[in-house]
C-alpha cells in the first residue's frame, strides 16, 4: 500500500516519516519584503525601502552595489573608482537595462554598500561601519564621506541612476547572527541578510539584482555574481565580492 493509500485511509499504525526540508534563510520567490526594512538617502535619513516604490511600477528592480572607494589599493590594478569592482564591471549591464526599460513601468533602485568588511584598503579606518554605532561621530563622518563620494561618481554619470540609497552597516546582507554584529555594531533586525541569495557564496553577494512586484513581492531568484576577469568569462563562480 502506498504512502498516498495509508495516509487517505488511515489503517496503518505506523506512518512513514516524512521528509522536512528547511527553508532556506532569506527572501524566497513569493516571500514579500517586510515594511520595517529601511535604507537611507543621500542626507543620511533613515527611508523605509518600500516607501520608495513608485506606484506607477509594475516591476521594481533592486540594484545591490558596491560604492565608491575613498582610496584605492595601490597594491594591484584596480578598476575604476568604486571598491567593488565586480559592481563596476556590470554597470555596463545596468546601463543597457536602464536603457532598454525606460518609458516602462519598470523602476530602477540603486543602493549601495560601503566596504564594511575590509574598509581600511579603501581609505576608512578598519571596522569604521561594523564596529561603530550610527550615532557614533567616526561612524557619521565616514559614512558621510561614503555617501558624497559615491554620489559625485553618480552625477557625473558613472552610476547611471537617477538616485542612489545607501545601507552603510550593509543590514540587507549581513544576518542578525553574524560574527560582525556585536554590541559595537548597533542595533540588529530579524529582516537583516535575507537581500543576499542563500546560493551566493560570496562574503558580500555584490553586485545583485532583485525583481520584485509593486508590493514588495520577490518574483524570481536574484541575479548575482559576475566574473569578467577570465577568458572566457565565468558568470555565477569566482567573482570576488
Amino acid at each position: 500500500m502506498s504512502l498516498l493509500a495509508s495516509d487517505l485511509g488511515g489503517g496503518l499504525l505506523f506512518a512513514q516519516p516524512r521528509l522536512v526540508v528547511e527553508k532556506p534563510f532569506g527572501y524566497q520567490v513569493g516571500d514579500v519584503i517586510e515594511p520595517d526594512v529601511f535604507v537611507f538617502d543621500k542626507d543620511m535619513q533613515k527611508r523605509p525601502l518600500l516607501s520608495l516604490f513608485d506606484k506607477q511600477a509594475k516591476v521594481v528592480v533592486l540594484s545591490l552595489l558596491g560604492g565608491s572607494a575613498k582610496t584605492t589599493p595601490q597594491e594591484d590594478v584596480h578598476r575604476g573608482p568604486l571598491w567593488c569592482e565586480d559592481s563596476f564591471d556590470d554597470l555596463s549591464v545596468q546601463r543597457a537595462l536602464l536603457s532598454h526599460f525606460r518609458g516602462q513601468p519598470v523602476q530602477f533602485i540603486a543602493i549601495a554598500v560601503p566596504p564594511v568588511l575590509n574598509s581600511s584598503p579603501y581609505g576608512f579606518p578598519a571596522g569604521v561601519f561594523l564596529q561603530k554605532v550610527e550615532e557614533d561621530p567616526e561612524f557619521i563622518s565616514n559614512a558621510k564621506e561614503f555617501i558624497e563620494a559615491t554620489e559625485k561618481q553618480r552625477t557625473n554619470g558613472l552610476l547611471p541612476f537617477s538616485d542612489v540609497f545607501y545601507d552603510p552597516k550593509f543590514r540587507l546582507g549581513i544576518k542578525a547572527d553574524s560574527n560582525h554584529v556585536t554590541s559595537a555594531y548597533g542595533p540588529a533586525f530579524p529582516w537583516q541578510g535575507k537581500l543576499k541569495w542563500h546560493l551566493d557564496l560570496r562574503s558580500y553577494g555584490l553586485p545583485a539584482l532583485w525583481l520584485l512586484g509593486p508590493g514588495g513581492t520577490v518574483l524570481r531568484e536574484p541575479f548575482f555574481a559576475n566574473d569578467y576577469d577570465s577568458n572566457p568569462p565565468n558568470f555565477f563562480t569566482n567573482s570576488r565580492t
